[in-house]
């Protein structure tokens, strides 16, 4: 059998790559193929741009290496006699350019001077001088803070731009006649360490996000200029398949998130003996609050928490959502380490944020706006644990008929005080008591907003969802009390405790002891001593904890939320923070989240209607009787 000489057999395995590649852009499908010498291409679907980065002959760059990386439509490769990658670039140019009316190519490559500008955009068609001028101000607006200066140079040449090290990948007459732009960008590394010669870490990682998102708008610019193909937002051409190690970290974050009940570990198990004490000493010695043994070793799951490896992942966005949860499972970690220590508090503080001055007054104008309302009302028809968890089944079925992974199950416990949802399961303390009349309101609030962001983010396909991303609680619990207000439950008493939760936050921060703050509850605000104790109690548990300033917080800002015109039903996409937002558009243009299923009774009518009261003129003052 005669054997192939080296350049027929590189010639025949060209031929078969080519023919792989129209194979699968014929039948619109992922190109996901290994070239050549460690070289990578990768396309999520038929696209009418490439980015290019062709690996210089001493070696790749710590930067514009893993750059495409980012991008839907990337490839990576060296260019040689071996490995060959201009006939690729040809066959998926000309394809695409068939296909869609046009096709942009930018290669990218690092400046060989320091003193060049940090971006100089190269190109040598007047085609493509709209495009580059796109990319010259897209760079131009980057916000560094590592870079106070971003210098970007648009240099006009008479050649299509290439590297100096490689020759042109298309020839001008070639690209013309085939609708083909090119255009070259040289990157200057103002990200590497001149001494050292390495990169710096944090700044090139803020660099790779910043620049991939000015990449997507100007293949934006040119795919809605030049081409026939359809996008309505440049997020729609960011990737749409993550690669399989993002699952598994996804699920570890879950896994690692779930080994422990925070609320659970920094809330007294004494409590009524607390209280009974606290009441025999006439309300002057401080309570010893009593935990519950700590099952876990902080420092054990830090290790496997640091051991993700998050610095790996290329798509800037989805790295983001998972260093932020990794960071409050940290921050958590070192709250139960603290437990009960003056570092508790701080950590505190980290994780939850401080009593800002206008949410603090605006507290305390609520106390004083209510105190007015304060007589007892009339005793209204009561009802008891097992009939509200009765109405709690038929507000699960509701939302199990849009959506049937819902469970109907409602627990009627002896071992938990009033209601609470727990992954999505309503639970209900077996001596409850509620008045028939805010019941419907309540289950608005646990059924309507916890539940139904459980269901809504199960429906996704990352975990962090339903977990809960960093913070969620302010967003869920506004959310959650503005459905009592549109569906007529909210009460002056609740406006009250949420004020005075925020109002006690500020007073412990300022170095008040639990007494002091207990007393200022009730005799400049009237407080009951048992329910002031109740709220103390709260914000002094596990060393100090802020965390109850979130609730009005929340309810404020979902309020100038809806004022705005914005669609409420966003924000039950899963258990999310209000700054989330962007991500999940940028998330549901990359169909990487899908629509939320469940749809609550609160946004439908009559209630919607009063939704619309409060973008007229709604204030939280408006909200007291």
């Amino acid at each position: 059998m005669t054997s192939l000489n080296p350049f027929t057999r590189m010639a025949t395995d060209t031929n078969k790559q080519l023919g792989r590649i129209r194979a699968k852009l014929k039948k619109n499908r992922p190109l996901h193929m290994a070239l050549p010498c460690g070289g990578e291409l990768r396309m999520d679907r038929p696209l009418p741009y490439l980015l290019v980065y062709r690996v210089p002959p001493h070696g790749e760059d710590a930067f514009t290496s893993t750059l495409g990386k980012t991008e839907s439509a990337y490839l990576v490769a060296p260019d040689t006699a071996e490995c060959r990658i201009r006939p690729i670039v040809r066959e998926i140019a000309g394809m695409m350019a068939d296909q869609f009316g046009g096709f942009m190519l930018l290669e990218v490559w690092l400046s060989e001077r320091n003193d060049s500008p940090t971006f100089t955009i190269h190109l040598g068609q007047k085609s493509a001088l709209a495009v580059a001028e796109k990319l010259q101000s897209e760079l131009g607006e980057m916000r560094l803070p590592q870079l106070p200066r971003v210098d970007v140079e648009l240099a006009k040449g008479k050649k299509l731009p290439a590297p100096p090290y490689y020759g042109q990948l298309f020839e001008a007459e070639e690209a013309r006649k085939r609708e083909i732009i090119v255009i070259g960008l040289a990157i200057t590394p103002v990200y590497i360490n001149e001494q050292t010669g390495a990169p710096y870490p944090l700044f090139l990682r803020a660099l790779r996000e910043s620049f991939g998102r000015a990449l997507r708008k100007s293949f934006f610019e040119f795919v809605r200029m030049k081409t026939s193909y359809s996008a309505a937002h440049f997020e729609m051409l960011g990737t749409t398949e993550l690669h399989e190690g993002i699952w598994d970290i996804d699920e570890r974050l879950a896994e690692y998130s779930n080994l422990f009940d925070f609320l659970l570990l920094v809330t007294p198990i004494n409590t009524q003996d607390a209280w009974q004490g606290f009441a025999k000493s006439k309300y002057h010695s401080n309570p010893v609050f009593h935990y519950r043994p700590m099952p876990i070793d902080p420092e054990l799951i830090k290790r496997k928490l640091y051991n993700l490896p998050i610095e790996d992942i290329a798509d800037p966005t989805i790295a983001y959502l998972f260093r932020d949860k990794r960071k409050e499972v940290d921050r958590m970690l070192n709250m139960l380490s603290d437990r009960d220590k003056p570092d508790f508090v701080y950590s505190s503080q980290q994780l939850f944020g401080n009593i800002e001055e206008e949410l603090l007054e605006t507290a305390r104008a609520i106390l004083v706006a209510s105190e007015q309302s304060q007589q007892p009302v009339e005793e209204r028809e009561m009802i008891d644990a097992q009939a509200f968890a009765d109405l709690a089944k038929v507000e699960l079925s509701y939302l199990k008929q849009q959506y049937d992974p819902v469970s109907t199950a409602v627990r009627v416990r002896d071992d938990v005080e009033g209601v609470m949802v727990s992954r999505g399961t309503l639970n209900i303390s077996s001596r409850y008591r509620i008045s028939k009349m805010r019941a419907f309101s309540l289950l608005q609030h646990e059924v309507g907003t916890h539940v139904a962001t459980y269901y809504n983010g199960k429906a996704q396909p990352f975990r962090l969802f339903y977990v809960g991303v960093p913070g969620y609680e302010q967003l869920q619990e506004g959310l959650a009390v503005l459905s009592e207000y549109i569906t007529g439950g909210l009460t002056n008493q609740r406006m009250r405790i949420l004020a005075a939760r925020v109002v006690a936050v500020h007073h412990m921060l300022a170095g008040n002891s639990f007494a002091d703050t207990f007393d200022m509850l009730t005799e400049k605000y009237g407080f009951k001593h048992e329910l002031a104790f109740h709220i103390t109690m709260r914000v002094y548990r596990g060393g100090g904890l802020t965390k109850d300033a979130v609730y009005l917080k929340g309810l404020l800002n979902v309020i100038e939320y809806v004022k705005q015109g914005k669609d409420i039903g966003r924000l039950l996409v899963g258990k999310i923070r209000q700054d989330y937002l962007p991500i999940i558009d940028e998330l549901m243009h990359r169909k990487l989240l899908k629509p939320s299923p469940l749809r609550p009774k609160f946004l439908e009518k009559p209630y919607i209607d009063k939704i619309d009261e409060i973008k007229k003129d709604g204030t939280v003052f408006k909200m007291i009787n």
